[in-house]
């Protein structure tokens, strides 16, 4: 069970940095980390970053870092694995902006991480937010990837409208309520029935139970959920007010969406006494959603099922190398930003050391910029791990970093499309599922009302 406090640090970060490096504690620094920084210099290079915010006039308030605990029970991880684990929480809740060392204690019952990040970014030089909902962002963090890895997540953070067992489970990642909520609202904002409603909430996977409530059950999911225990806005009531809402917002023709739509089932709206010509209209609105079905499958010459599959398989695969994809320039973009960083620093610090040469009392000098020389030295040093032996231009540096984002910006649409078009299958496929049950019922109709005949 990991256990997260966050506090700020206001009048200096090198002794904060000096106790989580304690070789007593970390295994004689064995278990010691850090991210765009080293870290026996990472309090000269968090002062660097905060110099540099404020030139851009973006270092405000008077954090300097901040000093984020993980704790674990005793006897749940072992030492590298809890400092695995730290570093991909740290990783994932600063993003790539923040300078940060990490380190693991072993001195107590309970292994646990500290992490010491700059307040400053050293991205866009804007302050670390640390509030309540940032707070519980990252206890979310925490839990999932305790979770991942098979290890009890934290306990509740007190939100309301759970009880006790509720906030428990939602810790645990097993909340079928929350979880179900997203869905029914994503179906809702993408419906204007209620029985696409239902149809959209069953491509998600939910089995859904009718009668006197309203209930869905995920998938490995032991009871059905009752609508009416996700909030008043959440009844059956409320839905169909909502989707009532969305269902006025098609009658101007410039808002009605050319994506296909799932077909209407007409008896149960007819039945359930709509209002006169509904009937007429979901008709019509069914033969447009057939030819359009049969439309995108014309125009895509899926004219049969093994074309159709090899179809969705290649959309499929497309989606996932996109992301790979996306992954593979976000990851190069930190590694340039990173590079960037470094250069610009080590730039400023090498015309501080080449001053030297000119100075009245060299040694002097020398003793009244120590920590220029060191950070000089560690940003060099950390230049050489990066591969870079001669500085690039800013601009040329600027320019690749840019042409990355650009890249990315492009994969990032494609992905948006394909995922696009993914839905639009979805709905063929649900769409057929439809007609296939409704010819389905005119046959053991058409069967019935000819025995009927017989007799």
């Amino acid at each position: 069970m990991a256990y997260i406090k966050i506090f700020p640090i206001k009048v200096t970060d090198k002794k904060a940095l000096d106790y989580i490096m304690n070789p007593d504690k970390t295994e004689e620094k064995l278990l010691i980390s850090s991210f765009a920084c080293s870290p026996e210099s990472a309090d000269l290079e968090f002062a660097f970053t905060r110099e540099e915010g404020k030139k851009n006039v973006m270092d405000k308030g008077n954090n300097l870092a901040f000093h984020l605990i993980q704790s674990f029970m005793p006897g749940e991880v072992d030492a590298e694995t809890a400092h695995k684990l730290g570093k991909e929480f740290a990783d994932e809740v600063l993003k790539g902006k923040y300078e940060y060392v990490i380190s693991t204690h072993v001195d107590q019952d309970h292994i646990h991480n500290h992490i010491i990040f700059n307040a400053t970014s050293f991205i866009d030089h804007h302050k670390y937010v640390s509030n309540k909902r940032s707070y519980h962002k990252i206890c979310r963090i925490s839990n999932r990837i305790c979770q991942e890895n098979g290890l009890v997540t934290s306990m509740p953070t007190g939100e309301k409208g759970k009880s006790y067992k509720e906030n428990m489970e939602y810790h645990r990642g097993n909340s079928w309520k929350a979880k179900l909520k997203v869905a029914v609202d994503k179906a809702i904002w993408s419906s204007i029935n209620y029985d696409e409603f239902l149809q959209k909430m069953r491509l998600s996977g939910y089995e859904i139970r009718q009668g006197k409530n309203l209930a869905f059950r995920a998938p490995e999911q032991k009871n059905f959920t009752n609508m009416k225990s996700l909030g008043s806005y959440y009844t059956e009531e409320n839905v169909l007010l909502r989707l009532e809402k969305n269902r006025h917002k098609t009658k101007n023709p410039r808002n009605v969406s050319r994506e296909l739509r799932l077909f209407i089932n007409i008896s149960s709206y007819v039945s359930t006494g709509n209002r006169a010509g509904f009937e007429r209209w979901a008709q019509l609105n069914n033969l447009k959603e057939a030819a359009r079905t049969f439309n995108y499958l014309s125009e895509n010459n899926l004219l049969n099922y093994e074309d159709f599959q090899q179809h969705i398989a290649d959309i499929d695969n497309s989606i996932i190398a996109t992301e790979q994809r996306i992954s593979e320039i976000s990851s190069e973009i930190s590694h340039q930003e990173l590079i960037q960083k470094h250069c610009s620093s080590y730039r400023t610090c090498r015309k501080i050391v080449e001053d030297a040469k000119t100075a009245p009392d060299p040694q002097k000098y020398k003793a009244a910029h120590q920590s220029e020389y060191k950070l000089h030295d560690s940003l060099k040093q950390q230049l050489q791990e990066l591969g870079i032996t001669k500085l690039p231009s800013p601009e040329r540096l600027q320019k690749k970093i840019d042409n990355l984002r650009n890249e990315r910006s492009s994969a990032v649409k494609e992905k948006q499309d394909l995922e696009k078009r993914r839905s639009t299958i979805n709905t063929i496929t649900a769409n057929f599922n439809t007609l296939l049950s409704n010819d389905a019922h005119f046959m053991n109709t058409s069967e019935h009302r000819q025995a009927e005949h017989d007799l």
